[in-house]
């Protein structure tokens, strides 16, 4: 009898415990997919700057919109199969253009502009680049290039955007020679990152501060600050 009644309150005991672990495994699968941390900025420095140039070129009845899915530019064509239509569309589905045009007054889209730093020599950002160029020219969709520097000036950036924005010459815009410098960017020697500045919060360097790629924690490389 004492056996029965031990074996019950053995059985009990593991499905309670079954139970609690049951619970704790799906706490920590809600926790893990809901892991997500905020980045400080949109733009890298180098962005932000041909930002500021970008915005004193254009008309006033153009705006501009960063980081926008080529998928919500460019769509598969018409009249292929499911799967064909699937496989084009999942090659665009995670790549972006730096830039995006519009008119202001319905948001057609007028042109798209890349801005190449030095992560664009690699050969896998090559391949990159030349699919996306080649899915816009299939669309008959303008893509500009302009290379990552630390001087822009204004009249350059229109004249390469005269010829899909109208309005530029139909104005008369007649902005000053403006150059603006772009801020230092340091790049993580690893991945091609933005080095940003960071501050330790352990050890005896706690609030040291140094520099630590911005990919992190995919990428953990860093150096000093003065490096």
């Amino acid at each position: 009898m004492k056996f029965i009644i031990l074996a019950i309150i053995a059985v009990v005991l593991f499905i309670i415990f079954k139970i609690k672990m049951k619970r704790l495994s799906q706490s920590s699968d809600e926790q893990s997919e809901f892991s997500y941390r905020k980045l400080d900025v949109l733009f890298t420095p180098a962005e932000r700057s041909f930002l500021g140039v970008l915005n004193q070129a254009i008309d006033d009845d153009t705006i501009v919109f960063g980081k926008v899915r080529v998928a919500d530019i460019l769509a598969p064509k018409k009249g292929t199969t499911r799967s064909v239509w699937q496989k084009a569309f999942n090659k665009i589905s995670s790549k972006h253009f730096d830039f995006v045009l519009c008119n202001k007054a319905d948001l057609s889209v007028l042109c798209a502009i890349e801005l190449d730093d030095s992560s664009h020599n690699k050969s896998k950002q090559k391949e990159r680049d030349a699919f996306v160029e080649g899915a816009c020219k299939s669309a008959n969709f303008p893509l500009l290039r302009f290379v990552a520097k630390a001087t822009y000036t204004v009249n350059d950036i229109q004249k390469a955007l005269s010829q899909y924005l109208p309005n530029l010459q139909n104005d008369a815009i007649n902005h000053p020679l403006v150059e603006l410098e772009a801020p230092a960017v340091k790049t993580c020697p690893k991945c091609s990152s933005e080095l940003i500045t960071r501050t330790s919060k352990k050890g005896k360097t706690a609030g040291n501060e140094f520099l630590g790629c911005r990919a992190f924690p995919k990428c953990r490389y860093i150096e000093s600050e003065n490096a």
